[in-house]
Parts: structure tokens; sequence; C-alpha cells
């Protein structure tokens, strides 16, 4: 088993098997947690993150070969290859499956939070949560440069076909996101502050046991380009109201 920039490296199936890597005194815990490890059998194969909370069905990852990823004082740096993207477009012209995708499994009802930090600077860099069952069936909550250059909220969810909505401009390097998942139904909100929350889209998608669900990040030419992931909070259970967001519901506790 090769370990390369962070992701473990194996024959390209369903997707890759990640360990994060964390300098000083947390790389050596990491190393003897992969000395334990056995070789990676797919996408569901647990693996142990050192610095990074255990949540459910343990850390995978998908497009590994697509990007770096690390731990630096308990935040997920993602910093993806040049021409990726998760998008396949209404009119069929354009399918490209191949960002790198961080990846946990949910529970049938869950609230999932983070701030993504990200110097937006080339056209469609992207930090984003997502939603991954498969290649035809996936969601996501983006903070995405738009073709204007305008840091801008974005939702896409995927039936086979993407569509592709922009909600609100953000004047800021970072921006607090939230998933919500009841059942089949979901919601997606954001926050300029962590405490007001807005919400971006509230929609109905029959996802099955394969759902999993985290965070990726894209561009078409920025080299430099990476999404840092912080303030991370899991919850096995569903918001109140799934159209509004209570700071409490994503209060810094973490469900195992």
């Amino acid at each position: 088993m090769q370990v390369m920039s962070g992701f473990v490296r194996k024959p390209r199936l369903t997707g890759f098997s990640c360990m994060l890597v964390l300098g000083g005194a947390l790389a050596a815990a990491a190393m003897v947690s992969a000395q334990g490890m056995a070789p990676s059998t797919g996408m569901d194969k647990q693996t142990s993150f050192a610095g990074m909370q255990n949540f459910p069905g343990g850390w995978s990852a998908v497009n590994g070969e697509k990007g770096v990823a690390n731990v630096r004082d308990g935040v997920l740096q993602i910093s993806p290859s040049t021409d990726t993207n998760l998008f396949r477009s209404p009119g069929g012209n354009f399918d490209v499956m191949n960002a790198p995708m961080v990846l946990f499994a949910p529970a049938e009802n869950f609230t999932l939070k983070t701030k993504i930090s990200a110097q937006l600077v080339g056209a469609y860099d992207v930090g984003a949560m997502v939603l991954y069952e498969d290649d035809m069936h996936w969601a996501k909550l983006c903070f995405e440069n738009s073709g204007l250059h305008e840091a801008t909220i974005v939702s896409v969810v995927t039936r086979e076909r993407s569509d592709d909505v922009n909600s609100e401009t953000i004047a800021s390097p970072f921006v607090y996101m939230a998933i919500a998942r009841k059942g089949n139904e979901f919601s997606m909100h954001f926050s300029r502050d962590g405490q007001q929350w807005r919400l971006v889209r509230h929609f109905q998608v029959p996802f099955g046991a394969k759902l999993r669900v985290g965070f990726t990040a894209h561009t078409f030419s920025n080299k430099q380009f990476s999404a840092g992931f912080s303030e991370i909070v899991y919850r096995a259970t569903a918001p109140e109201n799934m159209r509004q967001l209570k700071p409490s519901e994503v209060a810094d506790r973490q469900d195992k």
C-alpha cells in the first residue's frame, strides 16, 4: 500500500480510502494507526483519521488521485487538482465527476455543519459540502467563485442530470454551511456568522443505503487553490423545522 499526498492509492474501483496526516506528535500517532490498518477494499473501508472526529462508518474518500488532503490544527484542507468538477450538465454535453471527496456514512436523520474558508481567485474555485450516493445521484452546497468572479452560494442537485442554482453573494473569505436530513427530505443552509442561518434549498431525493456526506473541493485552472473545513459539527438528529435552522441545532457537540 503506497500512501501519497495524504490519500491511499489503490486501483481505481469505487473510490479511495483516505488517511489524513498531521505534523509533529499527531503525525507519529497517525503512522502508528496506519501500521495497524488493513489494505483498503473500497469506499466503505473504515479508516482512522488522526485529528478528525470519528463519525459513523469511518472516513473514506472518492477520487483521491485528484487532490491532496491533510489536517492541521483540526482543520481539514482539501487541495484539488486542476480540471476537477462535480457536474452533469442538463444538456448532456459536460459531465465531469472527478472532484476529491472526503465522506462518512450519516444517520437517516442528521445535521452537519462546517465553516468553509477559501481564497476564491479563479473562476469556479469551489469548496463545498456534498451528499454522494454515486456519480448519477448526489447534491452539493458550494462556496463558489462564479463566472462573474463573485463569491457565491450555489446549490446543485443531481438526479442523473444536474440542476444549478446561484443564491446570494458573500463578501468574505469564509462562510458557514449546513446540510440537514430527515429521511428523504433534505435542506441546505448558510450563515455569514454561524448564528443567523438562511435557507438555500429544501428538496426531496430518495437516496439509497450507500449515501455518504462530507466535503469536497474542485477548480478549473487554479493550481494554488485549496479549501479549509473547520468547526465541523455532526448531530444524528434533524432540525425541528427543516426550513429554519437554529444556532442551538448546530452547536458544538458531536454525535459518535
